[in-house]
C-alpha cells in the first residue's frame, strides 16, 4: 500500500464515523483536539508537514496492531488508538506537504 493511500484506508476503516460522531458528541471532539496537541506536542522537534505526520500514522498503527489492537466497529467504545488515528487523519487534511 502506498502512503498516501493509508489516510482513505484509515477514513473507510473507521475514522470518518468517528469524525462524524463530533456533532453528536462535545466530548468526542475535545478528545480528539488532545490527541492533535499531543501529536503537534512529539512531533515539535520534526515539523508536521505531511511525511511526518505520515509516518506517525503508519508508525502508531503497526504499533497498535503489533498489540493486538483492532479497529472498532460504530457502537462499540472509542479507545485511545482510534482517537489518536482519527486525529491524525484531521492533521492530514490541512497539513503542508513536505
Amino acid at each position: 500500500m502506498s502512503d498516501q493511500s493509508w489516510p482513505a484506508r484509515i477514513r473507510a476503516e473507521f475514522a470518518q464515523w468517528v469524525l462524524d460522531l463530533r456533532a453528536e458528541h462535545p466530548g468526542i471532539g475535545a478528545s480528539l483536539d488532545q490527541h492533535i496537541a499531543a501529536v503537534r506536542h512529539a512531533l515539535a522537534g520534526v515539523g508536521q508537514h505531511s511525511v511526518c505526520l505520515l509516518a506517525y500514522l503508519i508508525g502508531f498503527w503497526d504499533g497498535a496492531h503489533e498489540k493486538g489492537w483492532r479497529a472498532p466497529q460504530p457502537g462499540q467504545p472509542l479507545d485511545f488508538a482510534a482517537l489518536r488515528l482519527s486525529a491524525l487523519c484531521l492533521m492530514l487534511e490541512t497539513a503542508p506537504a513536505s
